[in-house]
């Protein structure tokens, strides 16, 4: 006979901060305007490159990801950092265990992946820059 277990969760133990009761609500304010610093100082960033014309070139359309990526990742982690510390609660269920750790690590990766071709872009204008400067000519070449 199959059973049902669509409505049975997962509850996985969080280790606590073990903050003592006084000093609760100053950290998650702590938390709190480090979260909205970030959103603030990011959302920011991004209007900047969004207004000025001059902006839209593509290492800055490269750089526009990196607050993207950024509000992901501080996302994932100050959420839950956040209820932790309001909440004092010591559960969390598997399946968002599962989801923040994705988001952790899509943060992670995507952060190397843009900075990895923001460092090849710059490498192919300083060739492209150099080869100029010696031989006048426009020579591409790509590493295989």
């Amino acid at each position: 006979m199959v059973e049902n277990s669509s409505n049975s969760t997962d509850i996985l133990t969080l280790q606590g901060f073990d903050l003592p009761p006084q000093g609760v609500y100053a950290a998650f304010i702590f938390a709190m305007l480090s979260y909205l610093l970030i959103i603030f100082c990011n959302v920011f960033l991004m209007s900047i490159i969004i207004m000025n014309k001059s902006l839209h070139q593509p290492m800055y359309i490269l750089l526009f990801n990196l607050p993207i990526n950024d509000l992901i990742g501080s996302s994932a982690l100050f959420l839950q950092l956040i209820k932790e510390i309001l909440l004092d609660s010591r559960y969390i269920e598997a399946s968002n265990c599962i989801a923040q750790a994705f988001f952790v690590h899509i943060y992670w990766v995507t952060g190397a992946l843009i900075l990895s071709a923001m460092a090849y872009d710059r490498k192919g204008q300083v060739e492209l820059m150099g080869s100029n400067k010696q031989t006048g000519s426009f020579q591409v070449q790509l590493p295989l």
